[in-house]
């Protein structure tokens, strides 16, 4: 009888446990749990990580396309500036000083100008030939062409204002543009006029360059294409943690993916992206581009990947290989699908197969993959075993007792 009442109190005590053991314990008395909607299991589809995936994957492979567009030997052949607000253009209208201050020399070589600050000496005079006149400003060169010229400033409504032609409308036009308008204007004045137009002052169009650079910096854009791998050299490079293979550049609200360890590394000029106007560069650090390695494992950990790459291998030796005691070899499972889809694309590898190895070196993870290594069954039943035998421990003690 004895024996039936002691039992009575462990069962109670047992049932009891959870509020009277020590240790972390939510009380789930106010929570309402009733109206959790049930939703069915999915099933998801196994890839096994054989040679079978490989070839599949080698079949599948497309070239990469280039999101915007990129530098190439087309695209910069077809390249132009085009003028815009706030830009210098320097104009010279040969044989007519009194419009650009400048001149048209005679065929003469002449001495070379004297240094700033210094005195012209009877072999060091530099001097027009006879007729022939030097602006401010203006160099005369060895074949009688001097340059120079004036210098105009786009104004805030898109025009410039030149002697006898009066304002000009030059936003959105080439420098060859605004020297044919210039030359068919002055064509009413002036016979055949010679002139030359660049752009000596780029101040309208700019890209952002910001991130894990050594200096990130406010670019100009120039007669010279600017790329993206353009921008980030001459912001100082990234950083020994830079992301780049995330690379973004955001254009009219919507920010794109560029891989530029792919175009460092393979030369992928479909990343090199051809900047414009208003771009934003943004270099990432590497805190999104890891891996996370769960499971029977003997050090589960994240790991960051290296230029955005990292192999199955790698994983599996940044953790410490699988845990012999309790990891089951057959089932090394690499989940995918964080940043995509709630649906996930499941991998297995057995690495009980001879080729598994070298698998394991061929498979590239993506970030924010998980690699999961299973249990092993005998694993499960010692657990189950220690579970329980707390249990068979005190009725047997019970029992010993009532004796």
């Amino acid at each position: 009888m004895n024996i039936k009442i002691l039992a009575g109190v462990l069962a109670s005590v047992s049932l009891g446990a959870c509020a009277l053991a020590p240790g972390p314990y939510l009380d789930n008395d106010r929570l309402d749990q009733t109206k959790i909607p049930q939703h069915s299991a999915e099933r998801f589809v196994v890839r096994p990580i054989d040679v079978g995936y490989f070839r599949a994957e080698r079949a599948a492979y497309k070239p990469a396309t280039c999101l915007l567009t990129c530098l190439t030997q087309q695209t910069r052949r077809q390249y132009e500036y085009r003028v815009g607000i706030g830009d210098q253009l320097s104009i010279i209208v040969w044989d007519h000083p009194e419009l650009t201050g400048t001149g048209f020399a005679n065929a003469v070589t002449l001495p070379p100008l004297p240094a700033v600050g210094q005195s012209a000496g009877v072999n060091g005079t530099a001097s027009a030939g006879a007729g022939g006149t030097t602006g401010p400003g203006a160099t005369a060169s060895g074949n009688g062409a001097a340059e120079g010229g004036l210098t105009v400033r786009v104004a805030n409504n898109g025009t410039i204002f030149f002697p006898r032609v009066g304002r000009l409308r030059v936003t959105g036009r080439t420098a060859q543009q605004v020297q044919e308008m210039l030359a068919r204007s002055l064509a009413r004045t002036i016979r055949a006029p010679q002139i030359d137009v660049r752009v000596s002052g780029y101040n309208s169009q700019t890209v952002q360059v910001t991130g894990n650079l050594r200096n990130p910096t406010l670019e100009s854009i120039t007669d010279s294409p600017l790329t993206v791998l353009d921008a980030i050299n001459r912001a100082g490079g990234a950083l020994p943690d830079a992301d780049l293979q995330n690379v973004g550049v955001t254009r009219d609200g919507r920010r794109y993916t560029v891989d530029v360890a792919a175009l460092l590394e393979t030369g992928d000029t479909q990343q090199n992206v051809l900047l414009q106007d208003g771009d934003i560069i943004d270099v990432p650090d590497r805190s999104n581009s890891r891996i996370f390695v769960l499971g029977e494992v003997m050090k589960p950990t994240s790991l960051p990947m290296n230029r955005g790459r990292l192999t199955l291998a790698d994983a599996m030796t940044g953790a410490g290989s699988l845990d012999p005691k309790t990891g089951d070899p057959r089932y090394i499972y690499v989940i995918r699908g964080a940043d995509k889809t709630l649906t996930p694309d499941v991998y297995r590898l057995d690495m009980t197969q001879v080729d598994a190895l070298m698998l394991m070196t061929k498979f590239e993870l993506q970030a924010k993959d998980v690699v999961y290594v299973q249990v092993a069954s005998s694993a499960r039943f010692n657990r189950a075993l220690d579970q329980i035998s707390p249990t068979l421990q005190t009725l047997f003690y019970t029992r010993e007792l009532g004796r």
